[in-house]
């Protein structure tokens, strides 16, 4: 039976979530000022509170920087970080915006071929970036297009965020939750892409499938085109090809046999950020705190607190017990993974996606073997339920509540509940869909 010390710790665990969902603001005693508890700053203070209230936790810390149990925090941070760096650096030399007038002029004032274009451009971006950064900078291209033709933007923000979090599911790099789930069990990057590519396209097509029928009649037959020359938009052509060429060779170098290229993913991503820093530092340096300023560098004390927290959760006995919960489902290929791709989809979406990897991860730690078939095909339905669980609610990542943000300072609104309405209809096909080649593959 579950004691005192497992109680306070999923109380510790149930509070960081709750906190980083509602992001209140607390007022520091005797003074008048006040600090607003984000997603940076809560699991931090909930390490606190877990430390308080059973000091016997302390060794955990370490962990929470190092790793323990498979998890390495700081190597996931570094090549999360790394990756944004180059992603946030190829948008400041407006390579995107310059991709997205291309597809623009290549609809030819159609308003379903620019929403198939859109749709198929950002699962293209997201497949060899990072769905957070794509989304979040689609999302003013999105925006700024429909203003300039006039057009309903719900479609196509509807569209943009789905496919970005549904095309992540196809590569290692695609997901900051695909590295945690990776990263701990040694999977590879082309490993990772030799079982996830096929379920990821076949997810992507599924969707646009969906949201045609759904926004048929919201999407117009025609649309002005912005009398705009694409190449105006590329500030920096010789930054855009030479961030290309890094981002390309990362990939070819992430996806070699490590007894061909013995060295750790968080080390290639940090080389090749190194490579574009140093050419900023020689001919841009006016570019660098522009590219700071946007990486959010918050999502790193978010992480290591997330990971001393679930660590507590998991030594308090709660892992165990959820995962011979699990093993009870390992009835046939197809029933484990669509299984939990949808309970990890809809917890990730009560909870966030990240807390959810974490605890999940740890979970499956306990009760599957990667080199096992039917352990791997639990692996990778947890990959497809961290991706997308996001499109079932905007309170499921980071993503989403600050696409919503977005929206809301341009004035355009859709709410919670709406979202979910269509995130319900669309992802569960998408799911199903996702997990069939996948269920099939391990057989």
């Amino acid at each position: 039976m579950l004691g005192t010390t497992p109680v306070i710790a999923l109380l510790v665990f149930c509070t960081a979530v709750l906190l980083t969902l509602k992001r209140p603001r607390i007022r520091i005693p005797f003074t008048p000022r006040s600090i607003q508890v984000d997603y940076g700053l809560a699991p931090l203070l909930c390490v606190v509170i877990l430390l308080t209230l059973q000091p016997s936790n302390a060794p955990i810390l370490v962990g929470g920087i190092f790793g323990f149990s498979g998890l390495k925090p700081i190597s996931v941070i570094v090549f999360i970080m790394s990756l944004a760096y180059i992603c946030v650096y190829l948008d400041t030399t407006g390579f995107y915006e310059y991709v997205s007038l291309r597809f623009v002029k290549a609809s030819g004032g159609s308003g379903k071929r620019l929403f198939i274009y859109f749709f198929l451009l950002t699962s293209l971006l997201t497949m060899f970036t990072s769905n957070d950064v794509v989304i979040l900078t689609m999302t003013y291209m999105v925006l700024s297009i429909c203003n300039y033709a006039g057009v309903d933007p719900i479609p196509f923000l509807i569209a943009q965020f789905f496919a970005a979090n549904i095309a992540s599911i196809g590569l290692y790099v695609g997901n900051p939750t695909n590295i945690v789930i990776a990263d701990t069990f040694g999977i590879s990057f082309i490993e990772f892409a030799r079982w996830m590519l096929l379920p990821s396209i076949s997810a992507t097509l599924t969707c646009l499938l969906m949201l045609l029928l759904i926004f048929m009649r919201r999407i117009p037959s025609k649309l002005k085109i912005p009398e705009i020359n694409p190449r105006n938009a590329l500030r920096d052509k010789n930054g855009s090809i030479l961030g290309l060429a890094v981002l390309a060779f990362m990939l070819l170098l992430l996806s070699l046999p490590t007894e061909y290229f013995n060295a750790s993913p968080h080390t290639i991503t940090l080389t090749c950020a190194s490579i574009v820093f140093i050419y900023d530092v020689v001919l841009d340096r006016e570019r660098i705190p522009m590219i700071f300023k946007r990486i959010t560098w918050k999502i790193s004390t978010f992480l290591i607190g997330l990971f001393i927290i679930v660590e507590g959760l998991s030594i308090s006995g709660w892992a165990d017990l959820l995962a011979s919960t699990i093993l009870s489902l390992l009835k046939s290929p197809l029933v484990s993974v669509i299984g939990i791709s949808f309970i990890s989809s809809l917890v990730a979406s009560l909870m966030n996606n990240h807390p959810m990897t974490i605890f999940f991860t740890k979970i499956l730690q306990k009760c599957v073997n990667p080199a096992d078939r039917k352990g791997l095909g639990l692996i990778f339905a947890l990959v497809i339920g961290s991706n997308l669980g996001a499109n079932y609610a905007l309170t499921e990542a980071l993503a989403g509540l600050m696409w919503s943000k977005i929206l809301s300072d341009k004035d355009v609104k859709i709410s919670f509940l709406e979202f979910s309405k269509y995130g319900l209809i669309t992802m569960i096909p998408v799911t199903i869909v996702a997990g069939l080649p996948l269920s099939t593959a391990l057989q």
